[in-house]
């Protein structure tokens, strides 16, 4: 009998504590389903979890890194002197700050070729000061919304930080364009990268031109569309304006870019200057370091963009109109 009851108490205290037990289990097994998925999903992908101002910061440290690496060298910006040559011509190469070798390689060719940095590139920081530091002037290459709509811009906006779009409001371009210019250092002017929709809209050209202007800058205009109204809101705001004659390299084919160096020669010696942009491909610079010294012979000399700006301020040439 008192077997009997010792049996029923030991039963009692188990069905007691036996849903207590099972909390606890399930616990723990809530606890390792948790760990195991946070080890597969957000462990795998923790680079992507990093804040962005760490990213930044990061990417800033480690260009402040090489640009100490860059002698500095402080130069004036070039006067025109008191005799003018026959016809000059401004190169200006876009797209430079996404590759260590594309400054250094267009750095090193014996003319004043002009230098156009995209801000926010792996190399903005480091390019700016190189360039410098070679003697070439320097350019900031402001990225614009282009004309495309729905996916394709979308895809665009995401791979190209700092784009100034036309959705966005006064201040905030401000705000982003200001930051894009205390970035690129020793730039003397702007030019657009892309743009063909921003360039098109008056209101934010004028915020765009009245920022460069407060800021001691000049525009030089891309000309990715037949629309662009930079030159108008120049004229309007004071902001002397210059404009693209000839892209180099639409075809990355040597006889091709020889050609637009030809064609560029022609205005030049008709006008008295023209302007070429091209872009950092291995063709394009093998064609100027091949043309270059022929057109010099011809009595086209190479000059930075802003020689041709001085030359629009003293009356010898003519802004865009």
């Amino acid at each position: 009998m008192a077997r009997r009851k010792a049996h029923r108490r030991t039963r009692d205290k188990i069905s007691i504590n036996l849903p207590l037990l099972l909390a606890f289990c399930a616990f723990l097994v809530g606890l390792a389903v948790g760990r195991l998925w946070y080890i597969l999903e957000v462990g795998q992908h923790r680079t992507e979890k990093v804040p962005v101002s760490v990213v930044i910061k990061e990417e800033k440290t480690e260009q402040e890194k090489q640009v100490k690496h860059v002698p500095e060298v402080k130069l004036s910006i070039p006067k025109v002197s008191k005799e003018r040559p026959k016809a000059v011509i401004a190169v200006i190469i876009d797209d430079i700050g996404n590759r260590l070798i594309d400054v250094e390689r267009f750095s090193s060719i014996p003319y004043p070729v002009t230098l156009s940095i995209i801000p926010f590139t792996p190399f903005d920081l480091y390019s700016a000061n190189y360039a410098h530091a070679h003697g070439k002037t320097v350019m900031l290459h402001i990225p614009m919304e282009p004309n495309h709509t729905g996916e394709k811009i979308e895809k665009l906006e995401k791979r190209t930080k700092g784009m100034l779009k036309t959705s966005m409001t006064t201040p905030k371009i401000e705000k982003l364009l200001l930051k894009e210019i205390g970035r690129i250092k020793y730039a003397v002017a702007a030019n657009n990268h892309m743009g063909s929709r921003f360039t098109a809209d008056l209101q934010d050209m004028r915020v765009v031109l009245s920022v460069l202007k407060q800021s001691g800058l000049f525009f030089v205009d891309s000309l990715t569309t037949s629309k662009s109204v930079a030159c108008r809101v120049g004229r309007q705001l004071g902001v002397v304006v210059l404009r693209r004659d000839v892209f180099l390299d639409n075809s990355k084919d040597a006889v091709y870019i020889e050609h637009q160096l030809d064609h560029l020669a022609r205005i030049a010696l008709r006008r008295g200057y023209a302007i070429a942009i091209g872009h950092p491909h291995l063709v394009t610079y093998k064609a100027l370091v091949k043309k270059l010294p022929e057109l010099e012979k011809r009595g086209i000399k190479v000059v930075p963009i802003d020689y041709i700006y001085r030359g629009v301020l003293e009356g010898w040439y003519e802004g865009c109109v």
